[in-house]
């Protein structure tokens, strides 16, 4: 990328933030609170309405609440969201991740729509943070040691460059920055995409997140804030351009006529098929999430498959952590030093990087198994989910782990159990709340 040369004057931060997403604007509110001067930029002049990252899961309701927004995120309608529950296409139950099961200050889930949630955390950045919309990132600035210290932009239509001890690049998972940095990663694209739609209108869907597994495939369905719900519905990539969008109402019958769970969004779903938007799913980590000056977050730094929200949730805990090293660094109101900020960057990534390696790894493994529409899958798969709605230890685990709250791998006692060859405790009841579980 060519780099700006215009004599414009630096304007100097502590930090510059590329990219308003959750975790972006996370970021911008975790060191807002510590009194660093942050500048955060967004190519886009106002959030758009996507389907995607609605679901905040327990660590990060944690890191909210420290924050002081979960009061605004519940006044702008969030939802209580109790279970992660799988079902068959006609409503019946294999297995539920309980999130009564789990340990920790927050036993649920919440669901709001990601621009509802920008919107939320944009208006709240606190005095030291300067935010500005209609921005692009052109290239990175270093110095004569190579270190980065800073961005030039162009601010609708303004080219400027703007000094920074660290920049975060929170641009996405295609990251200009990461690639003007120097870091390359490789992409593994899923063989299969989600459509989703935006139901108005909708029946009430209670507090579960339902996936209907099917033989074609993935069928999500959940309630949204405001009478709306949420539809996914996973097809192989590239098969929408098929449809298109003036075959979108055939092909919408034909997913109602295989899906009897569905009959009660029927007609506000034939209601809302402008709503549609396809998405495709990514995994990688990147090799490196730093450089002198220079930090990886979010989807720059790690792409998941988009179940039960993984993405956005990793990002805010990307956010937590890398504005929890700062803090460690130079107290409030005083400027931090290139020195202290690669120290922080060092530690941040060490903490984080085989994190989201688990993380990864257990989204994939997650997103096989309900995503599979091979025969062989398809038929192992109902049995397997079935037999370990009974197994409270097992279901306990995932649940922690997808709740963010723990990183435990599974041990081969596990794997066995899981798969039916060791016996477990029977006639015991499902217990209401974690605090009926002891350890």
């Amino acid at each position: 990328m060519a780099q700006h040369s215009e004599p414009a004057e630096d304007t100097a931060y502590d930090v510059v933030i590329c990219g308003a997403g959750v975790g972006g604007l996370t970021l911008a509110a975790v060191l807002g609170r510590q009194g660093r001067r942050v500048l955060l930029v967004e190519k886009q002049r106002r959030f758009r309405m996507m389907h995607k990252g609605e679901l905040i899961q327990p660590s990060s309701l944690t890191v909210l609440d420290e924050l002081g927004l979960l009061p605004h995120l519940y006044a702008a309608g969030a939802l209580k969201v109790n279970a992660l529950a799988c079902r068959t296409a006609d409503g019946a139950d294999l297995v539920t991740l309980d999130y009564g099961l789990i340990t920790g200050a927050y036993r649920h889930g919440l669901v709001q729509s990601y621009k509802d949630m920008l919107d939320t955390l944009a208006d709240r950045l606190g005095p030291t943070v300067t935010f500005w919309r209609g921005t692009r990132v052109e290239d990175l600035i270093r110095d004569d040691t190579g270190r980065i210290t800073g961005v030039s932009l162009n601010r609708e239509g303004t080219p400027c460059r703007v000094a920074a001890v660290l920049t975060v690049a929170c641009d996405g998972h295609a990251s200009k920055l990461r690639h003007a940095a120097g870091i390359q990663v490789a992409m593994h694209r899923y063989d299969h995409q989600l459509v989703g739609f935006e139901i108005e209108k909708a029946p009430p869907l209670g507090s579960d997140m339902n996936a209907h597994l099917t033989r074609h495939g993935l069928r999500a369905l959940f309630e949204l804030p405001g009478d709306r719900a949420r539809l996914y519905v996973q097809i192989p990539v590239g098969s929408f351009r098929e449809v298109g969008r003036a075959g979108v109402a055939g092909w919408t019958e034909g997913i109602l006529r295989t899906m009897p769970a569905f009959d009660a969004i029927a007609e506000p779903l034939r209601d809302c098929l402008d709503t549609v938007q396809v998405l495709s799913a990514w995994r990688f980590v990147a090799p490196r999430w730093s450089r002198p000056g220079f930090a990886l977050l979010g989807d720059a730094a790690h792409c998941v498959h988009p179940m039960v929200g993984q993405g956005m949730n990793s990002a805010i805990g990307d956010a937590w952590a890398l504005g929890s090293e700062l803090a460690q660094e130079p107290a409030w109101g005083h400027p931090l030093g290139p020195a202290e900020v690669d120290d922080a960057l060092r530690r941040y990534e060490a903490v984080r990087r085989p994190r989201l390696e688990f993380v990864s790894r257990l989204s994939h493994n997650l997103a096989t198994l309900l995503t599979t529409t091979s025969r062989t899958g398809r038929l192992l798969r109902p049995s397997l989910l079935r037999r370990n709605q009974s197994n409270v230890r097992l279901r306990r685990h995932i649940t922690q782990n997808v709740a963010g709250l723990t990183a435990q791998p599974f041990r081969a006692r596990d794997w066995i159990s899981a798969s039916g060859l060791l016996p477990r405790p029977s006639g015991r009841p499902l217990p209401a709340r974690a605090e009926e579980i002891r350890p």
